[in-house]
């Protein structure tokens, strides 16, 4: 991304802890496929924020952990969703496995009519990719189905 990229107001992106922003950004970036928008360095040159596009209005800040010894799980129970949108799960999927980036979950075809991978970030945030199975089908439809399931 860099030069050029749009800036628009966000209604709404997590901002994350996390122990190194510059491996985080670059994990983000070669590993998932994350765009950077820029980074700010502070007084000693070492990033104090990095802004991160999936695509548009799917922005993550990445700052680092406030605490002095920058240990501990930080991302336990947080799961970020995003859209795949231009491929497929299952070809991000392939194509994460062939970088080596381990797949926690999936795919699997869910029962809310969506695919999904889930992979795990280096500071424990779990990041959720999907696509709708059935672009057609009606909500209301989908969700009946779920919970006649039981």
């Amino acid at each position: 991304m860099g030069e050029g990229v749009e800036i628009y107001p966000m209604p709404m992106f997590p901002t994350l802890a996390v122990r190194d922003v510059e491996a985080s950004v670059r994990w983000y970036a070669e590993q998932v496929g994350f765009g950077t928008v820029f980074v700010m360095p502070g007084a000693d040159g070492e990033p104090v924020l990095a802004h991160l596009r999936w695509r548009k209005y799917a922005d993550v800040l990445l700052v680092p952990d406030a605490r002095s010894d920058g240990e501990g799980v930080k991302g336990m129970g947080v799961t970020l969703s995003f859209l795949v949108g231009d491929s497929s799960v299952d070809a991000m999927a392939e194509r994460l496995v062939g970088i080596g980036v381990e797949l926690e979950e999936g795919p699997v075809t869910q029962p809310w009519n969506t695919r999904e991978i889930v992979v795990m970030d280096p500071d424990g945030y779990r990041l959720l990719f999907f696509e709708a199975v059935d672009v057609g089908r009606d909500f209301g439809d989908v969700m009946s189905s779920v919970r006649d399931r039981g």
